[in-house]
């Protein structure tokens, strides 16, 4: 039992450290505190959110908004964000993907891999999606405001965003999944 237990902990936990301590290195490297100070003073709790973040998507308008009250001077922090952020994947697909396939090999391959890498590479692809698109239209947004915004192609980012977000969710939940599979299965072979 004591085996199965220190397996699925670290199956938990070396992704959890590894996108956490990932994370942590972009914002720093990025200045995502300046740009976070700066979206305090919006009025619409909504507005302060990152578009990264935002599960519901966003539209045109949001990101005028958004981008709007960042001001010229941190702009430069934000593109940063959004280009440190198309590495990101590597480390949080590579990551959930190792603990999904350790997990997997551990249930003796119990289904095809595919099921358990389709999820994380959908994330991964939505992801470097809205990350381009943001960077396109950040540049557009820096020429010329709001109406530099293409609408549909902040729907596109935002549909992008909304999925990377679910399939995060969804992979996560299915490391858990297997994880207590695994501990339960560690529990009923020793019985």
């Amino acid at each position: 039992m004591n085996n199965f237990v220190v397996k699925a902990l670290v199956l938990l936990a070396l992704p959890t450290v590894i996108i956490v301590g990932a994370d942590l290195v972009i914002a720093k490297l990025s200045g995502r505190q300046q740009v976070k100070s700066r979206l305090r003073n919006l009025p619409a709790a909504a507005d302060r959110r990152m578009l990264g973040m935002r599960l519901c998507g966003y539209d045109a308008d949001e990101v005028s908004r958004h981008w709007g009250a960042l001001a010229p001077d941190t702009f430069q922090p934000v593109r940063t964000a959004l280009e440190l952020d198309l590495i990101f994947p590597f480390f949080y697909g590579g990551a959930i993907a190792a603990a999904l396939l350790a997990a997997w090999v551990a249930l003796e391959r119990p289904f095809p891999p595919v099921w358990l890498i389709l999820p994380v590479a959908i994330t991964m692809v939505a992801d470097w999606t809205e990350n381009f698109i943001q960077l396109g239209q950040l540049s557009r947004f820096e020429a010329s405001g709001e109406a530099g915004l293409h609408r549909g192609w902040i729907q596109i980012a935002s549909l992008a965003t909304t999925t990377k977000l679910v399939f995060y969710f969804g992979s996560s939940l299915l490391l858990v999944g297997l994880v207590a599979w695994m501990l339960v299965r560690g529990v009923t072979h020793r019985s």
